[in-house]
């Protein structure tokens, strides 16, 4: 009897441990959750069908412990979210009453969703949808075409500031950080953006130009985004380059986060010692590497003009280490606005691109102009934590 007792007891236990064995294995989080941040409540919803296509197609290399999830905003549609797995969606929830995308607790419930369904070890983020630098949106009588990112035009056309942006993710996240940004909207990969959001992520994947409509390669990059290599950005950033978009390749960087306050450092020394006489307070930036329009320039091509040779060199060794990969192209899609050449598109019509010049980081270079817009932006500067960082307030910009 008594040896009967003691098996039932010993099997018990062995029981016991085994099922709590199960149980601890299940809460074990998953290497790496991706959140697709899709803002297409606007003109870019036609290509959402076909990116998730590619997404679907690109997960099937992704292993069974990282996960690929989908906050889906369309126009006429309410909001919901789907997880990538097994080369198919599945589809988790419909919100019950429409959301802006642009709205900043919008992310940070998105990005809440996925750490408390869907625990890591770490996180990474795409941006999908319009973007045009850091600008500052404002919603009362704004007439600028130039905004920041995520446009929503359900109920009234909205905006994300990059500050906003910055505090969602915070909220969202708290002290743990993203593994990485990616960016696949036009001209995000900006200075100001990026010192903006150096405490949100590691690193940050973007362009600093426009980008072609239907937006990245997913079937490529998805794959490169949960590579557990070091140098999975490099690849990502590759894999959108060897894409062909009417005949252009994208100019992608990588900027690492960690980096941006030294080069806002550095940039504030070279600023002061080369800026401070400039005649009426305002630098030459005829013939600079601009994209988009003439308020976003390439910084490489901007400080390469301005500072010493001695200067440059030290400020060009801290910015290769804040952004550490480019793809570099001649010429690439412009669309919006007239600065290819009107009797060529393979040259740019106001200025040439080299290596040398290239930087693919755009940086705002505050002007003396009469237009409306560029006023604006010359006040707006002043909202973003750069301003100060890099001395421009040191200037009287």
């Amino acid at each position: 009897m008594l040896r009967q007792t003691l098996a039932f007891v010993v099997a018990a236990m062995l029981f016991s441990a085994c099922h709590k064995d199960k149980k601890h294995e299940e809460r074990q989080p998953a290497t790496l959750s991706v959140l697709v941040y899709i803002a297409g409540d606007n003109n870019l919803q036609s290509f959402i069908h076909n990116d998730i296509a590619q997404m679907v197609e690109g997960s099937q290399t992704i292993g069974a412990d990282c996960h690929l999830l989908l906050f889906v905003d369309a126009a006429g549609k309410r909001p919901y979210y789907v997880k990538v797995e097994k080369g198919d969606t599945v589809h988790v929830k419909t919100f019950g009453q429409e959301l802006k995308s642009s709205d900043p607790a919008t992310l940070t419930e998105a990005l809440q969703w996925m750490r408390q369904n869907y625990e890591a070890k770490s996180y990474g983020l795409v941006l999908w949808g319009h973007a045009d630098g850091w600008t500052i949106w404002q919603k009362d009588g704004d007439s600028s075409p130039r905004r920041a990112y995520g446009q929503d035009r359900t109920g009234g056309e909205q905006w994300m500031n990059i500050p906003d942006m910055a505090r969602a993710i915070g909220q969202a996240m708290g002290d743990q950080r993203l593994r990485f940004i990616f960016a696949d909207c036009c001209c995000f990969q900006s200075v100001e953006s990026a010192y903006e959001l150096r405490h949100s992520a590691d690193c940050i994947i973007a362009s600093a130009a426009e980008i072609p409509g239907e937006g990245a390669p997913y079937h490529t990059v998805i794959p490169a985004l949960f590579s557990q290599r070091d140098d999975f950005a490099q690849m990502a950033a590759d894999a959108y380059y060897q894409q062909t978009s009417g005949g252009y390749r994208e100019p992608m960087s990588v900027v690492m986060t960690s980096q941006m306050e030294r080069l806002a450092d550095a940039t504030r020394t070279v600023l002061k010692q080369s800026l401070t006489h400039i005649d009426e307070g305002y630098p030459d930036v005829e013939g600079l590497i601009y994209y988009y329009d003439q308020t976003l320039f390439d910084m490489q091509d901007f400080m390469l003009r301005h500072a010493s040779p001695e200067n440059y060199a030290q400020w060009k060794s801290v910015f290769d280490q804040a952004v550490p990969h480019r793809t570099f192209v001649p010429v690439w899609m412009a669309n919006h606005v007239p600065y290819l050449s009107a009797w060529s598109s393979d040259v740019f019509r106001d200025f040439e691109v080299t290596e040398e010049r290239f930087g693919c980081v755009n940086m705002f270079v505050p002007q003396n102009s009469t237009t409306k817009n560029k006023r604006q932006q010359n006040e707006r500067i002043s909202q973003m934590q750069w301003y100060k960082a890099a001395g421009l307030d040191e200037l009287g910009w």
